[in-house]
């Protein structure tokens, strides 16, 4: 028992040892924020802005969200700032910190100096399921007509609905208390698509239509070209098969000769190992006349095989233009059960 006890205890220990050794999210969110400090105090406010951010990702204390606003402002991004200032007098009233009426002045400081975009919808309306987006926000059919605070920079302005031609626009925000108006016009509606078999056969009159029949006539000679080289693979398959059928034959008579050769083998030798008695030479020699055999036996017949089926092939399909040949079809009872098969030509 004592022994279970000391080995459960060395293994609480040596685990409390191991975390103690990964770093914490406290820890380096402590260190993230002494990083952005370093960053400010050298002027480089743009680098230090996501220090901050990420400080306060890993450890969303107010310290580090203030720091991240006021950054941000510095910055010049004036909407993002507001936002999280916004967000600082909520977490500080949530903890009654008496830092919120500091954040809160923040907000107001900044709201008259804010940068806004108001998307405006058609006097038509929009069509129904129609997407609004600013940059990669979407925007609800209540939020047109309402200043949405933006940094400044190029943004864009979209609108598509199925059925019709997307709308986008582009414009530029800088400097400090704009605001840009982007009116989305009716969106135009698509021509559905014709589809080409549904477009209007030419008309032909009847003098047309007697002048065309010659020409769409198959040529004599035309005929005459098909019919030879119909009676050109016919004869094709002829010899092919022909030549499949000697081939069959000709594994028939080394599977013989095979055969035989066992059989005398056998006659010299009936058991495993050979009587000493027996002429060695003459057993190797039989045997070695089986496989000959029985190698060539196997090339003809799937050689054979193969010539066979292929002649067969090439002499049905001679015919096709003539369509005697047809595929099996069942034959079907009145109760429309298949009776069988027929070949029909």
């Amino acid at each position: 028992m004592a022994t279970v006890v000391a080995l459960e205890s060395a293994f609480v220990a040596s685990l409390a040892a191991a975390q103690a050794s990964e770093p914490s999210a406290h820890t380096v969110a402590v260190d993230m924020f002494d990083a952005g400090d370093a960053l400010m105090k050298s002027g480089r406010v743009h680098e230090a802005c996501p220090k901050y951010a990420e400080s306060y990702r890993l450890d969303p204390r107010l310290g580090a969200l203030l720091h991240w606003a006021d950054c941000l402002e510095q910055d010049g991004k004036l909407a993002s700032a507001y936002a999280a200032f916004r967000d600082a007098v909520e977490l500080a009233e949530r903890s009654a910190d008496r830092r919120s009426e500091f954040a809160a002045a923040r907000v107001r400081s900044l709201e008259p100096r804010l940068s806004r975009i108001v998307i405006d919808a058609p006097q038509e309306g929009l069509p129904e399921g129609v997407t609004i987006q600013l940059d990669s926000l979407s925007i609800v059919a209540s939020g047109l007509g309402v200043g949405i605070a933006v940094d400044p920079g190029e943004h864009s302005v979209r609108a598509s609905a199925p059925g019709f031609a997307p709308f986008a626009s582009s414009l530029v925000v800088s400097g400090a208390g704009q605001v840009q108006r982007v009116a989305i016009p009716a969106l135009e509606r698509l021509a559905p698509a014709v589809p080409e078999s549904s477009a209007a056969a030419p008309v032909v009159s009847p003098e047309s239509r007697s002048s065309m029949l010659p020409d769409a006539q198959p040529h004599p000679e035309s005929k005459s070209g098909q019919k030879r080289s119909s009676n050109s693979q016919k004869w094709l398959g002829v010899g092919v098969g022909g030549a499949g059928v000697v081939a069959l034959g000709a594994s028939a008579v080394f599977f013989g000769t095979m055969a035989s050769a066992l059989n005398q083998r056998d006659d010299l030798c009936p058991s495993d190992p050979c009587p000493t008695n027996v002429d060695q030479d003459r057993v190797r020699s039989l045997e070695s006349q089986a496989r000959t055999a029985e190698t060539w036996g196997l090339v003809l017949s799937i050689s054979g095989a193969v010539a066979v089926v292929t002649g067969t092939v090439l002499y049905l399909r001679s015919g096709s233009d003539r369509a005697t040949l047809r595929t099996w079809q069942p034959r079907f009872a009145r109760s429309g059960v298949a009776q069988g098969f027929e070949w029909r030509f």
